[in-house]
């Protein structure tokens, strides 16, 4: 009886314990949000200002108006990382004069110093935000402090650092390719393209030097910009890159071969079918069936032989969309009639019509 009195006693009181944890959390976060509700308001306030801030003269001193209450503020570590936070977001969607007056705000509130305390903190999240707020302001004084991370150990360091560097000196911030060990990866050669798209191009050189890196991600990724921009010049280099030992280099130099191509292209990708991998055997088809041409027909045709569905699949494809020479010979095939060539021919008729 006493035990189940004792055990009552203390659900009892963690229930009373518990209610009042989540009245104090509760307050204490309603708090939190009528402040942060004051304090948008005031940064919304100062960023309107700042975008429409015109000088008077030529005097480059000038200061965006600030209140003394904001000023009072910025001594708060967490609204001053709001302040940033938002400054930087409106910086991104701001050019021109607008962004430039952004930017101007961001120094004359010394949120620049802020941001280098970061990046020497050591720490790595604190890093890679630092670096990523000097990138996104556009502080090219600080290049050779942001550069170094572009090899950084940590993944993320290394990628802000990288991102950072395009978004200060355009195409000519991608010669951190000639110094990086580490490996990019997929995701970070998409974002690394992704920033260029919006960057207006210039006579990119160093690509051919990075087709021969020691770095196979670098292979891959210089592989990717000689496709986007159209790089016919190192069509010799690309095709090297049939014999890299790496299978996902020669996978990359396939795929280029499709935007850079000859004449001879689909010969010189035919005479590394038989000595591929079974998935860069399927993207050989795949790259033929768009650049080969009649004289690739009976190579092509040899290959009908294969009992693999797949590959058989992508041999009609790829014959089928050589040339209407390539749907004659399937059709004059001696299987022609039989699974499951039959079915495969109807099935390309049907991709060819739409």
């Amino acid at each position: 009886m006493i035990f189940f009195e004792a055990l009552l006693i203390f659900f009892f009181g963690a229930a009373i314990f518990l209610i009042l944890f989540m009245t104090i959390y509760l307050l204490i976060r309603k708090k939190w949000r009528r402040k942060y509700t004051k304090w948008n308001s005031m940064i919304d306030l100062l960023l309107r200002k700042a975008i429409f801030f015109e000088e008077n003269g030529n005097d480059d001193d000038q200061v965006i108006p600030v209140t003394s209450r904001l000023k009072a503020n910025l001594k708060n570590s967490r609204f001053r990382a709001q302040l940033t936070k938002k400054i930087t977001a409106a910086k991104k969607n701001m050019s021109g004069q607008a962004g430039q007056n952004i930017k101007k705000l961001f120094l004359q509130l010394h949120l620049d110093e802020n941001a280098i305390n970061l990046i020497d903190s050591g720490k790595w999240h604190l890093m890679a935000i630092g670096i990523q707020q000097i990138g996104t302001m556009e502080l090219k004084e600080h290049l050779t402090k942001i550069y170094r991370f572009t090899n950084n150990k940590n993944e993320l360091v290394r990628a802000e650092a990288q991102l950072a560097v395009l978004n200060l000196f355009g195409f000519e911030g991608l010669r951190f390719l000639d110094v990086i060990s580490y490996q990019l990866s997929e995701w970070q050669q998409m974002k690394l393209l992704k920033e260029l798209s919006v960057i207006r191009h210039v006579n990119l050189t160093g690509i051919d030097k990075w087709l021969k890196s020691d770095n196979p991600s670098v292979v891959i990724f210089a592989l990717k910009l000689a496709r986007n921009y159209h790089h016919f010049e190192l069509y010799g280099d690309i095709v090297n890159c049939l014999e890299h030992p790496e299978s996902t280099v020669r996978a990359q130099a396939i795929s280029t071969l499709t935007e850079i191509y000859t004449e001879g292209t689909s010969e010189k990708l035919l005479d590394r079918f038989e000595l591929e991998e079974y998935n860069n055997q399927l993207a050989i088809l795949k790259a033929v069936k768009k650049v080969g041409d009649d004289a690739d027909l009976p190579r092509l045709q040899s290959y009908l032989t294969t009992d693999d569905f797949e590959m058989k699949l992508s041999v009609v494809r790829a014959i089928a969309n050589v040339s209407e020479a390539g749907v004659e010979l399937l059709m004059n095939d001696a299987k022609s009639d039989s699974y499951p060539l039959n079915e495969m021919l109807t099935q390309i008729k049907s991709e060819i019509k739409a």
